[in-house]
């Protein structure tokens, strides 16, 4: 037995360009669609004074004398590491892609991380006050072809 089938499509998809989103919204153009490749986050390492006692010269604001740290990593949640026409999302590991429509607004999600200010074995360590990390959105984009 022999089974016919129609699938009647509105156009044919064409490579335009990979993008790479960061926390900048961006959205996508008329006639176009973009597909959601991979979703990348960034790890940015700080200080992070962690134990001691006495004082120093004022470092960003503290004037304790630290005598350890740790280097610390400032990475955005993979919970919802993306927001999609304003709404945080996660794209899933379903192992299949997220097509955005023309119109749909995406960006990265950011996170800041504040570091404990202190100096450390006589030398001010002066980590900024605040580390950003970033999340990246790998996309590509197709023209719509009538």
């Amino acid at each position: 037995m022999f089974v016919f089938c129609r699938v009647s499509a509105q156009g044919n998809l064409q490579f335009n360009q990979v993008l790479l989103i960061d926390n900048n919204t961006a959205t996508v153009p008329a006639g176009k669609v973009w597909k959601i490749e991979n979703i990348v986050y960034e790890a940015v390492p700080y200080f992070q004074a962690s134990s001691g006692s006495g004082s120093c010269s004022p470092c960003n604001g503290s004037t304790q004398l630290w005598s350890s740290y740790t280097t610390q990593s400032c990475q955005v949640s993979s919970t919802n590491p993306i927001t999609i026409n304003g709404v945080k999302a996660s794209a899933g590991n379903t192992g299949s892609p997220l097509w955005l429509p023309a119109g749909t607004t995406l960006a990265g999600e950011t996170k800041t991380c504040t570091p404990n200010a202190g100096s450390y074995s006589n030398n001010c360590i002066c980590p900024p006050p605040s580390v950003t990390a970033k999340t990246y959105i790998s996309v590509v984009e197709f023209n719509i072809i009538p």
